[in-house]
């Protein structure tokens, strides 16, 4: 699960960064291009349990997200701020007969998105933050780009699958549930699951080896989310709560 500071392109690390962890030196990231990247990821082919060229992908029934080869996820981040970098890896990977899917938060260009669409299988799309305001300081994001792109994303065709985050202070309070559930109930039939991502800390160690302040939060019960849950079940969409 992204939190809102790594939402947030401005905060992003394009390169290599140095860390310090239990006295330890080292670095977190690697560059790789695109071949070097095929050849780690057809190193384990053998456990992806079909083929692309041989099955029709464009689920429309949550259920069969379970019957989905596998393949391989771009994450981050964000995935989507490199898409033209990792556009001829996915080609590569789809001649390989290789699932691909994508999560993305949206906050990028609009061509970013439909470049994304016309090169993955799959997309976990994250909704935050609904207001405005909130959505620059917090995140530092445009609401309306957002808003755009995940219009343009349910609008493809493309398999979908919401994940909200539910963090403490940010994303939890009645208001921004009840825009949540207004966008969900515009988009119902564009949508195959919500996935309810209760917020955890295990970033935090590698905030401090960064030498970073991890974001404060208030915490979310388990109630909460179940009532969360309650909420959204009205929609008639599969929810299901994910919790680490």
């Amino acid at each position: 699960m992204r939190c809102p500071w790594c939402s947030n392109p401005e905060n992003l690390v394009n390169h290599p960064e140095p860390y310090i962890k239990d006295g330890i030196e080292g670095i977190y990231g690697k560059y790789y291009t695109p071949d070097e990247l095929l050849k780690e990821v057809i190193k384990d082919k053998g456990f992806y349990d079909g083929n692309l060229k041989q099955a029709d992908w464009n689920i429309t029934d949550a259920l069969e997200i379970e019957h989905l080869p596998g393949g391989v996820s771009f994450s981050g981040g964000e995935a989507l701020l490199q898409i033209k970098a990792i556009q001829p890896l996915l080609e590569s990977l789809h001649e390989q007969g290789i699932h691909t899917a994508v999560e993305t938060c949206l906050y990028v260009p609009e061509e970013n998105v439909r470049l994304a669409i016309g090169h993955l299988d799959f997309f976990y799309a994250d909704v935050k933050i609904l207001d405005r305001e909130r959505a620059l300081d917090i995140e530092h994001g445009n609401l309306d780009l957002y808003l755009n792109n995940l219009d343009i994303l349910l609008s493809s065709g493309k398999p979908v699958v919401i994940r909200i985050p539910v963090i403490g202070g940010f994303t939890d309070d009645a208001e921004n549930r009840k825009r949540i559930y207004s966008l969900m109930e515009k988009n119902k039939s564009r949508i195959l699951k919500i996935e309810l991502i209760k917020e955890h800390n295990l970033g935090e160690s590698k905030y401090r080896s960064l030498n970073m302040q991890l974001p404060a939060y208030n915490g979310v019960s388990d109630e909460l989310m179940e009532q969360y849950k309650h909420e959204l079940e009205l929609l008639g969409i599969p929810i299901e709560v994910c919790k680490i």
